[in-house]
C-alpha cells in the first residue's frame, strides 16, 4: 500500500477508467463515483497536508522501509530503518549499532505497523528513550482504519499525539 494521499489519487482515476473499460455497460456510473471520490480526496488531502505541517523534518526510526512513501509526502525524515536489508531481521550486533548510531542522533519516534513484530522495535525504543507508534499501514490494520480516509486520518492522528 502507498500511503501517499497523491499517489492514492492517480490509483483511483487509473481504477475508474479501467473499470468502465472493462464493464462499459455501467461506465458512467463509474466515472461519476470517481470524480465523486476524486473531489473528497483532494479536500481530505490539504486538511491532511495542513495538519501535518509539525511533522515536517521529524526524525523517525522504522522497522521495514515500507513508510517511505508516507514520509516522503509528509516530509518525515528516516534515520535508520531496523531491518539491516527487507526482511532480514536485525542482528544483536546491528542493535547495538543501532543504539549508538541513535544515540548520538536520536529519532523522535519509531515507527512500526501493525503487521511488524514489536519486539526489536520495543527492545530499541527501551534503550534510546522513544516511544514506538503504531501505524495501521493498511485499510483494517487498527479499528479506526475502516476505509483509505480512515486510513490516513488515523495514521495522522498517531503520529502527531506521538510528536507532543
Amino acid at each position: 500500500m502507498t500511503l501517499d494521499a497523491h499517489n492514492i489519487a492517480i490509483i483511483a482515476k487509473a481504477l475508474s477508467a479501467r473499470l468502465a473499460l472493462v464493464d462499459p455497460a455501467n461506465g458512467a456510473y463509474y466515472a461519476a463515483r470517481g470524480e465523486d471520490f476524486q473531489k473528497r480526496w483532494q479536500q481530505a488531502t490539504l486538511k491532511w497536508e495542513a495538519e501535518a505541517a509539525p511533522l515536517r523534518g521529524l526524525a523517525v526510526v522504522v522497522i521495514h522501509r515500507d513508510q517511505a512513501y508516507l514520509c516522503h509526502w509528509l516530509g518525515i525524515r528516516e534515520l535508520a530503518s531496523i531491518e539491516p536489508k527487507p526482511g532480514v531481521p536485525p542482528s544483536a550486533g546491528y542493535l547495538a549499532e543501532l543504539v549508538t548510531k541513535l544515540t548520538a542522533t536520536p529519532p523522535k519516534m519509531i515507527l512500526r505497523n501493525a503487521y511488524n513484530d514489536p519486539r526489536a522495535a520495543e527492545w530499541l525504543a527501551e534503550r534510546i528513550h522513544v516511544p514506538v507508534v503504531l501505524l495501521p499501514y493498511t485499510v483494517g490494520g487498527t479499528p479506526e482504519a475502516k476505509d483509505l480516509f480512515g486510513l490516513f486520518d488515523d495514521t495522522l492522528k498517531r503520529l502527531l499525539a506521538a510528536n507532543q
